[in-house]
């Protein structure tokens, strides 16, 4: 009785193998395993404060393994590749490249499996910004000069990289314009030779709000702003000085029309019982027929201070 027990156990090990062989075999044929090499962006991690990476490679080839089923539907976005530069210093730095994949997805090589990552100070410049128009305004309309609010930006980033800058711009587009242009443009890069360069700088700020008087081609004539007062100050107090910034604005009308201008008025600034110093930003009052070759506002400062007894 005993030794029938232990044959008939003997018996089903040997068919639960066979099970697991054969389920093995069939799962293979099924879904077979497979390669595959993705081309995937190097990142970096970890860099610190103060410094910036000056160079790197681009990408590296990670080869992996896995059900063909899921390394064929596989990307390079699925896969991390990165450096770490805790330890990183100042120079060329040989590190290793680190993967990460999704599960069920091993990784067979990397292609490089070391790179060299060059690493620089942070140091900071500051530039004018310049316009680049594209294209030209309507028939019988002109273009004037651009007025850009900051008319700089600080850059910074690898004090090489720095170096290679060869001009910071806005791109406008007037092509038939009839009027003002009027926009936030983003801030561009480009090296020497007039190449792109954006990669490992930065910006600030990296929106220029950018205006160009587009103007009728007519005769045109220099008026000072005055500014316009609305209430008085308080008891006590009187207007020491105003500074106007700017003072004067080029205005394009008609010959009938510009003889009878002698200034131009800013929009009402209310100083009611004021006692202190008041700054603002206000538009112009430009009548009709009427157009301005600055920007039309205008930064008022009115200086208070007691009256003399």
């Amino acid at each position: 009785m005993l030794e029938h027990f232990r044959q008939d156990w003997i018996y089903r090990l040997l068919a639960v193998a066979l099970a697991v062989i054969l389920w093995i075999y069939v799962t293979g044929e099924q879904n077979p395993t497979g390669q595959k090499v993705v081309l995937v962006p190097l990142e970096t991690e970890n860099l610190g404060e103060g410094l910036v990476v000056a160079d790197r490679p681009e990408e590296v080839q990670v080869r992996v393994e896995g059900r063909k089923a899921t390394i064929s539907n596989l990307l390079s976005r699925d896969v991390h590749a990165y450096v770490n530069l805790r330890d990183a210093k100042v120079g060329d730095n040989l590190l290793p490249v680190r993967v990460e994949v999704p599960e069920g997805v091993n990784v067979v090589h990397v292609n490089p499996g070391q790179v060299t990552i060059k690493i620089d100070k942070i140091e900071e410049v500051q530039l004018p910004v310049q316009v680049n128009l594209l294209g030209t305004p309507a028939s019988g309309y002109r273009a004037l000069e651009p007025v850009l609010k900051p008319s700089q930006v600080v850059v910074s980033g690898s004090a090489a990289i720095l170096k290679s800058i060869g001009r910071v711009y806005v791109e406008a587009k007037i092509d038939q314009a009839s009027g003002n242009f009027l926009a936030q443009l983003p801030v561009k890069l480009a090296d020497q030779e007039g190449q792109p360069l954006q990669e490992w700088l930065t910006v600030s700020p990296q929106v220029i709000e950018t205006f160009i008087p587009v103007v009728q081609d007519m005769p045109s004539k220099i008026l000072p702003v005055r500014p316009q007062l609305a209430g008085e100050v308080a008891e006590g107090y009187t207007i020491d000085r105003i500074i106007l910034q700017p003072e004067v604005v080029e205005v394009f009308a008609p010959y009938n029309h510009l003889a009878s201008f002698d200034y131009i008025n800013t929009a009402p600034i209310n100083i009611a019982g004021a006692t202190k110093n008041i700054t603002v930003e206000t538009n112009l009052e430009i009548p009709a027929g009427v157009q301005v070759g600055n920007f039309p506002r205008v930064r008022v400062v009115i200086e208070i201070k007691k009256a003399n007894p």
